[in-house]
């Protein structure tokens, strides 16, 4: 999975979020869903101007992500925890992007749903 194209998918192409329901409105923090992936595993992955990504803008493509709020301790990238605690109730800050993609593949790569809400908004986008 291309974490880039995924994040771009939840966004027009002069970076803002899509307006959500009849009265949404475009949003200048645009955010993506949460990527589910086919054994259970899920978290947030996120790459704005207002998140820890590299580069530091709303268009892609980034090198570096946020990481938020896994469904369990994400392993591959528990050394990024902004605390230790509880590594599902915490925000991974600049995860390099390949390690997010290995860690969706280890997980038996994004559910269908999450292909799905991709695809949907990249709809969205061209209409």
């Amino acid at each position: 999975m291309n974490i880039s194209d995924y994040l771009m998918a939840f966004r027009d192409y002069d970076g803002n979020g899509h307006p959500e329901g009849e009265k949404g409105y475009k949003s200048s923090f645009p955010l993506a869903r949460r990527i589910a992936c086919v054994d259970g595993f899920s978290m947030s992955v996120q790459a704005t101007h207002g998140a820890y990504c590299s580069p530091r803008q709303n268009i892609g493509p980034w090198y570096e992500v946020e990481v938020g709020f896994p469904s369990a301790k994400p392993e591959l990238i528990s050394q990024f925890a902004e605390q230790d605690k509880d590594y599902t109730k915490t925000v991974y800050p600049y995860v390099d992007i390949e390690l997010v993609e290995k860690l969706v593949d280890l997980h038996g790569g994004p559910s269908a749903e999450t292909l799905e809400a991709a695809e949907n908004a990249k709809k969205a986008n061209q209409s």
